[in-house]
Order: C-alpha cells, then sequence, then structure tokens
C-alpha cells in the first residue's frame, strides 16, 4: 500500500515544521505533531486560526468561510482549519501554544448504541479501536458516512481506555448532518473520528468551585465537565453548579450519571432554565425551572457570588455569548476564568 503523500510546513521565524499528509488541513497536521497553532472551532467558523501564506500553495476547503473579514480577504490571510497544502509551504501564524495532552487522531469507530434522551435529543456511542484519549469537555470531528458531511461534536462521557466515544446530539430540521444521525444510522455503522479538539476542557488547577452552563446539545460537553470533577482524587473539595436551558421543560435533561457524580462531590447543584414565556407556566414554575434565558438564570441564582467561581460553558453560540457578556463585562469575570469553545 502506498504511503499518503506529505507536505512540508516551515513555521516562519520560529525554526519549527511539520508534515502534513495530503487530504489533512494545515491545522491537525499541526496539532497532530504537537504544535500548538491558535483555533477554537476547527470549522472556519471563528478566524482564531488565521495565518498569512508566504510561500507554497494550499487548497482552501470553504472559501466562503464566516472566519475571514472582507478586510482579512483582501489582505490575502487564510484558515489554517480549512487550508489542504498542496506543496511545502512557509507560513506566519500568531504567538505557537505548547503540546496538547491529547494529539488528535483520526479513526474509524463503530455505533454501538443509541439512547434516547428527549423528544429531539439522543446520545450515540461510538466504539473505536484504540484507546478513547480525550480532556472532560473536549471535542471531536464526526464524518458521517459517505464523507460528505463533518460535524463538531463534544464528548459526553470521560476519556476511557476501551474506545468509547458518547455524544450528546439534538435533531436540527432539516439539519444534513442530525438527519443522518437520527433517520439512517444504525447500530454497526461506521463513522471517522477525529479528535480531540478544543481548550474549553475542564482545569485541574486553580479554582474548585465552577459552573457548568449547558444550552441544548451543550449538555454533553457539561456532563464530561462534571464527571471529570467527580473522577478526581480532591472531588470532595469541589463545588459544581450546573445549569441546564431549554425553550420548554421536555427539552431538559439532567442523566443519572450526573445525579450519581454529585455523591462523590463536595456539592452539586442543578438549576434549570425554561425560556418560551408561553410554555414557561404553572407546570415550569411547579417544577422549580426558572423562567428566562439560561445566562439569566445564571445571573439570578448565584447572585452576589458571580465572581466566586470558574466558568464552563457549551450551546449555541447566541447562549454563549451572551452568557460571556452577562459576566465579563456585566459582573466583572475575569474573562480568563470563562471557558467555552466558538462553534459557527
Amino acid at each position: 500500500m502506498t504511503a499518503p503523500t506529505e507536505h512540508l510546513v516551515s513555521v516562519d521565524g520560529t525554526g519549527v515544521r511539520f508534515a502534513c499528509a495530503e487530504g489533512d488541513t494545515l491545522l491537525r497536521a499541526a496539532l497532530r505533531a504537537g504544535v500548538g497553532l491558535g483555533y477554537e472551532c476547527n470549522s472556519g467558523g471563528c478566524g482564531s486560526c488565521r495565518y498569512d501564506l508566504l510561500e507554497g500553495e494550499v487548497h482552501d476547503r470553504r472559501p466562503d468561510a464566516p472566519g475571514l473579514s472582507a478586510r482579512d480577504r483582501r489582505r490575502g490571510r487564510r484558515l489554517a482549519c480549512q487550508s489542504e497544502p498542496l506543496s511545502d509551504c512557509t507560513v506566519r501564524v500568531g504567538a505557537l501554544t505548547g503540546p496538547a495532552r491529547h494529539r488528535p487522531l483520526r479513526q474509524t469507530a463503530v455505533l454501538r448504541s443509541v439512547t434516547p434522551l428527549t423528544h429531539d435529543m439522543r446520545e450515540f456511542a461510538f466504539v473505536a479501536r484504540t484507546h478513547a484519549g480525550f480532556r472532560p469537555g473536549q471535542y471531536a470531528m464526526v464524518t458521517l458516512p459517505g464523507g460528505q458531511v463533518e460535524r463538531a461534536y463534544s464528548m459526553s462521557n470521560l476519556g476511557n481506555c476501551h474506545g468509547e466515544w458518547r455524544f450528546v446530539v439534538k435533531r436540527v430540521p432539516g439539519g444534513r448532518s442530525t438527519s443522518v444521525l437520527f433517520d439512517a444510522l444504525a447500530p454497526g455503522a461506521e463513522v471517522v473520528l477525529d479528535g480531540p479538539f478544543g481548550h474549553a476542557h475542564l482545569r485541574e488547577e486553580g479554582a474548585r468551585d465552577i459552573v457548568c452552563a449547558a444550552g441544548g446539545s451543550g449538555l454533553g460537553a457539561m456532563v464530561s465537565t462534571v464527571l471529570g470533577a467527580a473522577a478526581r482524587p480532591d472531588a470532595g473539595e469541589w463545588t459544581v453548579h450546573l445549569f441546564c436551558g431549554g425553550r420548554t421543560g421536555e427539552d431538559l435533561h439532567v442523566p443519572e450519571q450526573v445525579v450519581r457524580a454529585g455523591r462523590r462531590l463536595g456539592a452539586l447543584h442543578v438549576h434549570t432554565a425554561v425560556s418560551d414565556e408561553d410554555a414557561a407556566g404553572g407546570d415550569a414554575l411547579r417544577a422549580g425551572h426558572f423562567r428566562g434565558f439560561l445566562h439569566e438564570a445564571v445571573l439570578d441564582r448565584l447572585a452576589g457570588r458571580l465572581t466566586d467561581f470558574t466558568y464552563y460553558a457549551a450551546g449555541p453560540p447566541a447562549m454563549t455569548d451572551a452568557l460571556a457578556r452577562a459576566l465579563v463585562i456585566g459582573a466583572g469575570v475575569d474573562a480568563d476564568r470563562l471557558h467555552y469553545d466558538r462553534f459557527c
């Protein structure tokens, strides 16, 4: 079998070089080689991986990616997450960081089971041949059968030696990926997993009082984060506030493993928020749901103590952006104490 063609990428002014296999992106090849390029969404939406191509040729997977502004395009800037080198290249990037604990690996995985959680949310469990190495709160890129659809999903379990990767997915009406997952994928089907990625993972140092804010399928990443805190030797010293938001009460789900994890933690407080005013009537109030958006629930339930916590968030961009504005601009929380990965 012929080995795939590789191109050498040199980072200008650093002496750093790494190989990029044909068909791989500049960003993922760098991360696989332990080179810490800046990024967040890995899908062209955030613009965190902008770079300048000084020499060589690349193929742009997504020429219209929203991560580049009109000014970026005029300057000839590119996105490392969308660039496939076609030759040896020299690039200029921002500051490099150290290598991640787990370097991303591309591998085949088999769907083992599908578990309904709510009327439009399910947990999909896949098994790969090698161990599942990732940190709580990280995500993987999942390529569905046929290779035409790739989507980022956060893991809802912990890294393990059994090769198990679990993802909480919410059906999107008309969505290309969720239509395949919900309607066409049966146990035994194969997908390609590439990961882990993401910087919004549980920090093991520093504050042990944390807030996990989950909107929609962002629940998966926050479940992983809660489980990660509960698995630590000092779990009894941790206090966790888990906020789950949805449009109605039918959109909410608190997994049993979270309840069990709470027995190991010093304290676990679960808060729920329902945003649809028409649906959030007497039943919602009797169930103890906060009436309003998730970020409003955080401000209400933790009033007077907002600066005491480290925050993790996952969910729709509108939710994470609103939470960031409310905490950092409104409440004066240090931006370094708020962790979330931006997705388009």
